[in-house]
């Protein structure tokens, strides 16, 4: 039987520094009614009340939400990072191909939880990430990170729009793209937010890839791609 989680120690170094995390499967679906009852049994997992996850509307861009002790929640806040130095509190976000990455430093004053979407990491959410902890006096080289289940560079096709979007970013995107037919591309999103987290100053060996594709994966991954609009959500969680 599947688990509701991918086994913490999937997470390389993020297990060790962050115990209090998941990446979900898709035996919590995450959609219609159940997501109610989904939230319960995360917060059962992460041993810590369904009220203390703080979610946010994820809007595919670079926003970034930081969650301090005495800061209030505000329902419906658009963010697809949250950064949380508040140990009463877990961060989480919700992805169904998009990639999610969790995000905790070695002396356990941060955690943050990341939704990246090609869009998202065309706009560099994962460097605004790591910034907006740096701006809280954390060096980015006493972060870990964790990439988690997402469409991989085996599934992920994409067109010119898509990599021109990127290649205008910046120029080393064109790493990130194999040609796939007249005019379609894979693209290697797990590379580009790997990349764009060392480049803000993660240490490489610090960035770990879980390698799980959700539209390959069928038994353990809901794919928007692959299942259409009948798909879940999987939920990427962390907690000091």
């Amino acid at each position: 039987m599947i688990d509701i989680a991918f086994p913490s120690s999937t997470s390389g170094a993020l297990s060790a520094v962050a115990p209090r995390h998941l990446f979900t499967t898709r035996v919590l679906p995450f959609r219609g009614d159940t997501a109610a009852a989904d939230w319960v049994r995360v917060a059962e997992a992460l041993h810590t009340p369904e009220t203390a996850i703080v979610r946010v509307s994820q809007v595919h861009g670079r926003r970034v939400l930081v969650v301090t002790p005495g800061t209030p929640t505000v329902s419906g806040a658009e963010a697809d990072a949250i950064i949380c130095t508040d140990p009463s509190r877990t961060v989480a976000v919700r992805v169904a191909d998009c990639v999610p990455i969790l995000i905790a430093d070695r002396s356990h004053r941060v955690v943050a939880a990341v939704h990246a979407g090609w869009r998202g990491s065309c706009a560099g959410i994962a460097g605004a990430a790591i910034e907006a902890i740096a701006e809280l006096g954390i060096p980015p080289a006493d972060l870990v990170a964790t990439i988690g289940p997402s469409m991989g560079p085996c599934c992920y096709q994409v067109d010119d729009r898509v990599r021109l979007a990127f290649l205008s970013m910046t120029p080393d995107a064109a790493e990130w793209f194999s040609e796939d037919g007249p005019n379609h591309w894979k693209l290697d999103l797990w590379r580009a937010n790997a990349d764009q987290l060392i480049a803000a100053g993660v240490p490489a060996p610090s960035v770990t890839h879980m390698n799980v594709c959700t539209g390959d994966d069928r038994e353990r991954c809901w794919s928007y791609r692959r299942d259409g609009a009948g798909a879940g959500r999987m939920v990427a969680a962390i907690g000091l």
